[in-house]
């Protein structure tokens, strides 16, 4: 495999990664008998998490436009789409870093009996589709 092969894989893979991550719920219908201020602390885990990423996923959308947008014109420049590239993935990582601290956060809140089924769906996720 050339270099420029293996550097479109390389930069492939995160998205890959990061659409399975995504595309998988939190799991929190699965959590076992939640008491009534685990469900309220939920819900506004899950709010704040939804607020926090909007304008990631925003710039996502957009850089993800203008990638596309980029690669149909004749004269694209590599470099810049390279740079567009560096955009997609910097708010994909923003995106990332808020869902996980999402996920400490939940786990936080549960009883040690939650704490296993939680981590067992957790775990789940670590499988590349």
């Amino acid at each position: 495999m050339n270099l420029y092969k293996k550097k479109s894989v390389s930069r492939l893979f995160p998205l890959v990664i990061m659409f399975g991550l995504i595309s998988t719920s939190v799991f929190a219908d699965q959590i076992p008998a939640p008491d009534a201020s685990q469900k309220a602390a939920i819900d506004k885990m899950h709010h704040k998490l939804h607020i926090d990423q909007a304008p990631f996923k925003a710039q996502e959308v957009q850089a993800l436009k203008e990638l596309n947008e980029m690669t149909i014109l004749d004269d694209v420049k590599l470099e810049k789409v390279n740079v567009k590239i560096d955009e997609l993935m910097a708010a994909k990582t923003q995106i990332m870093r808020l869902r996980y601290e999402h996920l400490i956060e939940m786990r936080a809140i549960l009883s040690d009996a939650q704490k296993i089924p939680y981590d067992k769906n957790v775990l789940k996720r670590s499988a590349v589709k």
